[in-house]
């Protein structure tokens, strides 16, 4: 469990009172006898507010830009002085700035001195995606020791994702030492596995895969095809299938190799067709077992696929799918 590190914010009430104190004062010095002393003591309240507030911004404006030059002694001034650890410049607050800049020694005073380790004020994320992208260990180790979430997302990805696509091992290991789930998804349907098979890296993958990858296997429909409904699974191929595959020989070229006598077909064997390794790997023919597997889900049940689809997820759809496909051929295999 990740720890949300909390600091005291400055509160503006001293120079509300002090304001109060000054205009009661003010009010008892100059009564309102004419609208020329009115307008005497609303100009000397109104430069009185200002005054008041301008070390405010001043130290705003010090921090972040100490926090971006990597000056430790300024960020340490600028706090000293009253300025907001957590304060946002409009984008980012001091420590996100601090890691974005690789300046380690100013990202742990400030979270030393109470800075939000998880704060997120933009779509930017929080200062752990920065450090990732730089492929920054020790600042990595910095915040998570300090008590970032391991499983923070930025946009439609997680940390772990954004590691795997650095091709950063020790990144990802220091992300699932914390906690990073490593079967989290993408917001399009992508795992961590997928990600790094997907970039060929092999190390990352086997680390992953020895360290609590789950792939799913769908319970068997073999049985289940004599009594699918092949028309149902017609209209699932138009709505799953289509945009890529043909399902005749001679209905032109798609992106996808064609599905004409695909059950019982050595796999990633049509001529002039680019398969991934993953496909390549798994070899035999395309069984009504395979083809059940590999449409539940093919980026999580077979990672590194081209495929990138989320797949038939209902068993009855992908049944009625599968017994379709069945059918494009002259001579289909038998039933079960």
């Amino acid at each position: 469990m990740y720890a949300v590190r909390r600091s005291s914010k400055r509160s503006h009430a001293p120079c509300c009172d002090q304001l109060s104190a000054l205009n009661s004062a003010l009010l008892a010095a100059c009564p309102l006898v004419d609208t020329g002393v009115a307008e005497m003591r609303g100009g000397l309240l109104f430069i009185l507010f200002v005054l008041a507030h301008q070390p405010l911004v001043s130290h705003a404006a010090s921090i972040h830009e100490a926090a971006m030059k990597g000056d430790v002694a300024a960020v340490a001034a600028a706090l000293d002085a009253g300025a907001d650890v957590d304060e946002s410049d409009g984008k980012a607050a001091p420590l996100y700035l601090a890691v974005r800049g690789g300046h380690l020694a100013v990202a742990r005073l400030l979270i030393d001195r109470g800075a939000d380790v998880n704060a997120a004020p933009t779509a930017l994320g929080p200062a752990l995606m920065p450090a990732l992208a730089k492929r920054r260990v020790d600042l990595i180790t910095l915040l998570l020791d300090g008590g970032a979430n391991p499983n923070a997302y930025r946009n439609r990805e997680a940390a772990l994702h954004i590691a795997v696509r650095s091709g950063c091992l020790d990144c990802v290991k220091a992300l699932v030492s914390a906690g990073a789930d490593v079967n989290a998804k993408t917001k399009d349907g992508k795992t961590s596995l997928h990600l790094a098979k997907f970039k060929a890296q092999r190390e990352v993958a086997d680390y992953l895969l020895s360290h609590g990858v789950v792939l799913p296997t769908p319970a068997p429909i073999s049985n289940k095809l004599a009594t699918a409904d092949v028309e149902k699974g017609r209209t699932a191929f138009s709505r799953h299938c289509a945009y890529c595959h043909n399902a005749k020989p001679d209905e032109g070229s798609n992106e996808g190799p064609t599905l004409w006598n695909v059950v019982g077909r050595d796999k990633a064997s049509v001529a002039n067709r680019r398969y991934s390794e993953a496909l390549l790997a798994w070899q035999g023919v395309w069984t009504y077992e395979d083809l059940n597997k590999f449409l539940l889900e093919p980026m999580v049940t077979t990672p590194g696929v081209y495929m990138e689809m989320p797949g038939v997820p209902d068993e009855t759809e992908r049944t009625n799918l599968i017994a379709y496909l069945r059918t494009l051929s002259e001579t289909p295999i038998p039933l079960p």
